[in-house]
C-alpha cells in the first residue's frame, strides 16, 4: 500500500512558499494552497499575521525583503503550526479523499496525489479512471476504481497517467497560463521511469 509521507515529500518539492501572481487563477497561495479555492484553510490566519507584520516593518523602514520573502522567512521561523497545517490539509483533502493509500503502486499514488494537488482532486481521480479503463469516470475513487487500478501493471499505468498529465498541461497553457507550462511539466520529472 502506498505511503502518504513518500508522496507528500515529492510533491513538497513542487510546492513553494508564499506567492501572489496575478495570473494565477488560485490567487494568493502558500505551499500550493490557493486562497481562492481554499479560503477556509486554518493556516491563512498565520499568513495574514505575517503580512501585517511585514507592512509594519516596511512602514518603519526595518526590512528590505519582499512580501514573499518576509512571509516565507516568518513561516520558517514558526515552522510547526504552519508546517503541520499544510501537511494535514494535503493528507485529508487529497490523499485520503482519493484513497491513495489503498493503491498498491507507490509511484502511481505519488503522481495521482501530485496531480490532485496541482489540478484538483476530482480531475486527478477522473484521469486515473480513464487511464485504468472500463470504469465509470465520476471522479470518485471507490472500490471498483481501486480494484481495477491494483489489477493493472504498475509501470504501464503510471506512465500512461503521466502522459495524460502532460497532454492536459499542454492543452491549458494558453494566454496568461503559458507562463506556467515549464513549471507544470517539471512536476512530472519525479514520476518518470
Amino acid at each position: 500500500m502506498a505511503k502518504f509521507e513518500i508522496a507528500d515529500k515529492l510533491t513538497g518539492l513542487n510546492e513553494g512558499g508564499y506567492a501572489n501572481n496575478p495570473a494565477d487563477r488560485g490567487g494568493e497561495t502558500y505551499a500550493g494552497i490557493a486562497r481562492n479555492f481554499w479560503g477556509r484553510w486554518l493556516g491563512w490566519k498565520y499568513i495574514d499575521q505575517y503580512k501585517k507584520d511585514y507592512a509594519s516593518a516596511k512602514a518603519k523602514g526595518r526590512t528590505k525583503l519582499s512580501l514573499a520573502e518576509w512571509v516565507n522567512a516568518s513561516a520558517r521561523v514558526e515552522t510547526q503550526p504552519v508546517k503541520e497545517l499544510v501537511k494535514e490539509f494535503y493528507r485529508v483533502n487529497f490523499w485520503e479523499l482519493n484513497r491513495l493509500g489503498e493503491i498498491n503502486c507507490q509511484q502511481l499514488a505519488n503522481t495521482v496525489y501530485d496531480f490532485g494537488v496541482n489540478s484538483g482532486k476530482g480531475r486527478a481521480a477522473k484521469f486515473l479512471q480513464e487511464v485504468v479503463g472500463g470504469l465509470n469516470v465520476d471522479g470518485i475513487v471507490g472500490r471498483f476504481t481501486l480494484d481495477a487500478t491494483n489489477s493493472k501493471n504498475c509501470k504501464t499505468t503510471y506512465e500512461a497517467y503521466n502522459e495524460k498529465r502532460e497532454t492536459y498541461y499542454r492543452s491549458i497553457a494558453i494566454g496568461s497560463q503559458k507562463q506556467f507550462l515549464t513549471s507544470w511539466l517539471s512536476r512530472l520529472k519525479p514520476y518518470q521511469s
